[in-house]
């Protein structure tokens, strides 16, 4: 499983001036997934959701999660 890099995340997403929701949308994830993703401290996201935030944001997997 992943951890997120939850600043990172929030950084990318703001300079795309998208909202949670908008990126949840965009990666085909329930609306409230991103906020969950930025708020919790060390939560574990499957590599398939963090491919679609990822594709979503137009960078690496590994420029917004890191392997525990």
């Amino acid at each position: 499983m992943l951890v997120a890099k939850k600043e990172e995340i929030k950084k990318r997403r703001e300079n795309k001036g998208l909202s949670q929701r908008q990126l949840s949308f965009y990666a085909g994830l329930p609306v409230n997934a991103v906020f969950r993703l930025e708020r919790k401290n060390h939560s574990f996201t499957y590599p398939l959701r963090a491919k679609a935030i990822a594709d979503a944001l137009e960078c690496n997997i590994e420029d917004i999660f890191e392997e525990e």
